[in-house]
C-alpha cells in the first residue's frame, strides 16, 4: 500500500507489491535479535514485527517469529500489519506464535479504500475483510484493530457508520482510533481529539481507544547508554522507523535539552536527519541517501 498518511514516505507505484519473498536476509535477522535479546537486560514488553512496508511479505516472517520464541518463550510478539496479506492460508499459519496482532482497516468501501490505501494491484477490500474474518476464526491471541481517520476522507457520517458495523461484526478485543500525527506521505490533515471522541460515541463499541494524543508513555521508557555514540545510534535507528518528536526522543533517551540539541546539530551537519515541523510539534526525520 502507498497510504496517504504513512509516516514512512510515499511508495512510487511501481515498489507497490503483493509478493512474498525473502526482503531482507532471514539469517541477519536472527542473528541480530539473537545479539539483543540474549545480552540486553532492558525489560521487554514485546518484540514486535513491523517495518519500511508490510512484515507478513517477509516470507520468512513465521520463522523468525518461531526462532524468537524458542530463543525466549517469556517474551510476547506482536505483529502491526495493514493486512493486506491474512486471507492468505499460509500468512494465517505463521501467526501462530504471536500473542497479539494489530491489522488496520482504514475504510468500509472500495471506493475510501483505494483512496486512503492507494493499494496495489490486484489487492482489494474484499480480500482484506475475507483475511480479517479469517484472523477473527482462526486467531487465538489479541486482536487490536485500528482504524485511521483522515481528514474529508474516511470520516463522512455514511463511511464511519459502515466502519463501525465491520468493528462489531469483527468484534477486536480492542478498536484502536488514530489519526495524523507525524509527518505524512501526502498533504493531508488529521482529526482533533474531539472529532474522534466524536467518531467513538457514534460506534459505540465497548473497547474502544483513542492512541494518537497520547501514542508514548515517556515516564515508562527506560535508557540505555550514556555513551555519545551509542545515543546517537539509537537516535538514528528510531527515526528510521518513523519521524519522531524531538522532545520524546530527549526524554526516552535521557538527555537534557543542551545535549539534545548538540547531537541533532551534528547528525543534520552529517547529513543523517532533518528536522520537520508540523502543526508547531519538531519531529526528527531519517535523511534518506539517494
Amino acid at each position: 500500500m502507498d497510504c496517504l498518511y504513512c509516516e514512512c514516505g510515499t511508495t512510487p507505484r511501481r515498489f507497490l507489491t503483493m509478493e512474498r519473498k525473502e526482503w531482507v536476509p532471514t539469517e541477519e535477522v536472527k542473528r541480530e535479535l539473537k545479539e539483543f535479546l540474549t545480552s540486553s537486560d532492558t525489560p521487554i514488553d514485546f518484540v514486535t514485527f513491523s517495518g519500511n512496508g508490510e512484515p507478513t511479505l517477509h516470507i520468512n516472517f513465521g520463522e523468525i517469529a518461531r526462532f524468537v520464541k524458542d530463543l525466549r518463550p517469556d517474551i510476547k510478539l506482536a505483529l502491526l500489519t495493514n493486512a493486506s496479506t491474512l486471507y492468505i492460508d499460509e500468512v494465517l499459519k505463521d501467526l501462530e506464535p504471536f500473542d497479539l496482532v494489530a491489522p488496520s482497516l482504514d475504510a468500509a468501501t472500495e471506493k475510501v479504500f483505494k483512496k486512503i490505501n492507494h493499494p496495489a494491484k490486484g489487492l482489494t477490500l474484499d480480500k482484506v475483510l475475507q483475511g480479517l474474518r479469517k484472523l477473527k476464526d482462526n486467531f487465538k491471541g489479541q486482536i487490536w484493530l485500528e482504524t485511521l481517520f483522515v481528514k474529508g476522507i474516511n470520516d463522512t457520517p455514511e463511511e464511519v457508520e459502515k466502519i463501525g458495523n465491520l468493528v462489531w461484526e469483527l468484534k477486536p478485543h480492542r478498536w484502536q482510533i488514530n489519526t495524523v500525527v507525524r509527518p505524512p506521505a501526502y498533504r493531508v490533515q488529521g482529526l482533533s481529539e474531539e472529532e474522534l471522541l466524536k467518531i467513538a460515541k457514534t460506534v459505540n463499541y465497548p473497547s474502544t481507544d483513542i492512541v494518537c494524543y497520547n501514542y508514548l508513555r515517556l515516564e515508562d521508557i527506560k535508557p540505555f547508554s550514556t555513551k555519545a555514540k551509542d545515543i546517537e545510534n539509537q537516535l538514528l535507528d528510531i527515526v528510521k522507523r518513523r519521524p519522531s518528536p524531538v522532545e520524546e526522543l530527549r526524554k526516552s533517551l535521557s538527555l537534557t535539552e543542551e545535549a539534545m540539541e548538540e547531537i541533532l546539530e551534528k547528525l543534520q551537519r552529517e547529513g543523517k536527519v532533518k528536522l520537520l515541523n508540523r502543526d508547531g510539534k519538531v519531529f526528527v526525520s531519517f535523511r534518506i541517501k539517494r
